[in-house]
């Protein structure tokens, strides 16, 4: 069976037998051995541990030390870098950086290194000495190179001292750049600028003498002479900047000199061009004074002279005057008299010949009498001035709103109307009658396109109450109102004070249905009514197509309008004339149309038809006892009327004009 091993305690020991009464002595050198070497462990271990703390501390002790050198050096470049800005902005004088820096690490706090030993303590203070030295020596070097910047700066102030030197007008370059060449200067240069500054030197003063140059380019921009002087001393051998500019610099003047000279030649080619022009000009006025027949003031004598002085018509300023009192004579003479002598004038020299001069004259001369001619029949005011030397009043509308105003108004009106009829009685009827200068028609006819109605009708008025005759009155107006054929009728209306069978105001009713029409603010019938109603009521007695009818019809129109907006009548569409408003509309557009040999005949304004067929009557009657024509005959003839002449009429035979057999003219009815 399995046995459990027993290994040796399967075998027997004998054991010794103790012996009997013997002493045993014990050995105790092995336990005081023992007992030794474990306190001397001891002690040992405890001495390990002091030493281990020992050395922790001077290690941190020399931590710190260092710790507080690189904090010191830290403090010593911090210094440095602010004196070295300092001395970089100008704070702070180079020559004094070394003692503002010994002086601020003076002022730093001692460093503490307890812990270390005397040798370790020296070590630190070298250290700490190294760091002040190589901040000492950044700041000489700092000091060093602001000794360069200063030497720097007072010489390109000294530099730009001298440069502006050298700008100034009549500057000598040569002792200005001779003030660079001293010895001193020299030695700061090379400090300053080290081996660039012969090259400073020479672009310093190559400067100056392109600033000298620069300078006479910009004195002599307007002179040519001065301008190729400067390009002589630029380009010649011989030339005063000859071996003293720069290349470069000296071709960048030439091509400005060069570019100048071109300009100069140029505006002076134009000037001489312009002031032959302004001779032309002043020709040209010597002529229309001349046309004018005023002799020149003796200021514009002058000022003539001196404009053609120094043109090629300097010449003809005293044969222009020559010519001026030839021309001025002449046109003090009526029309036709200076027309006679510009004809014999070219007669004579159709015959004999002429020069080309001759020639020029004899054309000015007649210029000069087919404006002053056409200056009479247009504007006779003007000529009338400039013949007499006594002008009319400036016109005054300022008061047209105020009786006075219009009295004023219309005084100055007249006084103009006696003088436009005394010049048309000294030269004839070619005279327009026009009381306005064109300036004074422009503002009144803008007066009247802007003035309301009131304001219109009493400029009317002022002018109709100032006007010798219808024709005078028309003769005024029309320049006003030309383009507005309402304002016209209006104007004429006021002149002769038509009213309705009503008493409607005619002219401001006119005025008030234009705008009706223009503005729409009022219904009224289609258009195509109005010219169906306006035929009805005029028949054949306004001749178709003729202004007349169209002007009757404008009438008729704007008057219906104004009088349905005054009465409110309504309308709605396709609604018809009123007839009672369009007879009327009718009647104060024409004055009323009465029929006589079975034929429609435009009435006098403001006659019924009873006292027109009586008047007509009477006036046949007369006419059948000179003409030897049967009454019965005459009275058979329809009536016509004579253009511009209201009452009158011609009588028609077969559709034209009866003849009187005896004078041979037509027989024309007069009704009063």
């Amino acid at each position: 069976m399995a046995q459990i091993p027993l290994g040796n305690f399967a075998q027997a020991r004998a054991v010794p037998e103790a012996p009997q009464n013997r002493v045993i002595t014990v050995d105790t050198r092995g336990e005081a051995q023992a007992a030794q070497q474990a306190a001397s462990t001891v002690q040992n271990a405890a001495l390990g541990v002091l030493d281990n703390i020992n050395k922790e501390n001077q290690a941190l002790a020399r931590v710190k030390a260092s710790n507080a050198l690189i904090d010191r050096e830290s403090q010593i470049k911090t210094i440095a870098t602010d004196l070295d800005e300092q001395m970089r902005t100008g704070k702070l004088p180079y020559e004094k950086s070394e003692e503002a820096f010994n002086s601020a690490v003076s002022k730093l706090d001692p460093l503490e290194t307890p812990g270390l030993d005397q040798a370790q303590q020296g070590e630190i203070g070298n250290s700490l000495k190294r760091m002040q030295l190589g901040g000492l020596d950044s700041i000489r070097a700092s000091a060093a190179k602001g000794r360069i910047q200063s030497a720097q700066s007072d010489l390109t102030s000294r530099m730009d001292m001298l440069g502006k030197d050298a700008a100034m007008p009549g500057a000598n370059v040569e002792q200005i750049n001779a003030r660079m060449d001293a010895e001193d200067i020299d030695v700061a240069g090379r400090l300053a600028f080290g081996e660039s500054w012969a090259s400073k030197k020479q672009e310093f003063k190559d400067g100056n003498w392109t600033t000298h140059a620069t300078q006479r380019v910009i004195e002599s921009r307007e002179s040519l002479g001065s301008l190729q002087k400067v390009e002589h001393d630029l380009t010649a051998e011989d030339g005063f900047y000859a071996h003293k500019l720069d290349p470069e610099k000296r071709n960048q003047l030439l091509n400005t000199v060069s570019g100048r000279i071109f300009q100069v030649k140029e505006h002076q080619q134009r000037q001489a061009e312009m002031r032959e022009m302004k001779a032309e000009r002043v020709l040209t006025q010597m002529d229309r004074q001349a046309s004018t027949g005023v002799p020149p003031t003796p200021a514009d004598q002058q000022r003539w002279k001196s404009a053609l002085s120094g043109t090629s018509a300097a010449g003809e300023f005293n044969t222009r005057m020559r010519e001026m009192t030839q021309v001025q004579g002449l046109l003090r003479q009526p029309p036709a008299v200076a027309q006679q002598f510009i004809d014999q004038q070219r007669q004579q020299m159709q015959a004999n010949g002429g020069s080309v001069a001759q020639q020029a004259n004899l054309n000015r001369l007649q210029t000069a009498v087919d404006n002053n001619i056409k200056l009479m029949r247009e504007n006779p005011l003007t000529f009338n001035a400039l013949r007499t030397g006594a002008d009319v009043a400036p016109l005054d509308v300022s008061g047209i709103a105020t009786p006075e105003g219009q009295q004023k108004l219309g005084e100055q009106i007249a006084d103009r109307f006696d003088v436009v009829n005394s010049v048309r009685k000294a030269y004839g009827p070619e005279v327009a009658r026009n009381p306005w200068k064109p300036e004074e028609q422009t503002m009144l006819s803008s007066l009247i396109k802007q003035a309301d109605d009131g304001t219109k009708l009493q400029l009317f008025g002022a002018i109709a109450a100032s006007s010798p005759s219808g024709a005078d009155f028309s003769a005024a107006l029309k320049p006003l109102v030309a383009d507005d054929p309402i304002a016209t009728l209006a104007g004429m209306a006021q002149f002769r004070g038509l009213k309705g069978a009503d008493g409607t105001d005619v002219p401001r009713t006119l005025l008030s249905g234009a705008k009706v029409l223009a503005d729409k603010s009022v219904p009224l019938p289609k258009d195509k009514l109005f010219r169906e109603a306006f035929d009805e009521h005029a028949g054949a007695s306004l001749v178709p197509g003729t202004p007349q009818r169209e002007q009757a019809y404008l009438a008729f129109k704007s008057l219906y309008a104004g009088t349905a907006a005054s009465k409110g009548l309504k309308y709605d569409e396709g609604d018809d004339l009123d007839s009672k408003t369009s007879q009327s509309a009718f009647d104060m557009a024409t004055g009323g149309v009465a029929e006589r040999a079975g034929a429609r005949v435009i009435k006098p304004y403001g006659m019924d038809d009873d006292a027109f067929n009586k008047s007509v009557d009477m006036q046949i009657e007369g006419m059948a006892k000179t003409s030897k024509i049967p009454v019965s005959q005459l009275e058979d003839m329809p009536l016509s009327p004579v253009p511009g002449k209201e009452g009158s009429y011609y009588l028609l035979n077969a559709g034209r004009v009866q003849i009187d057999p005896d004078t041979k003219q037509p027989i024309m009815v007069i009704v009063k």
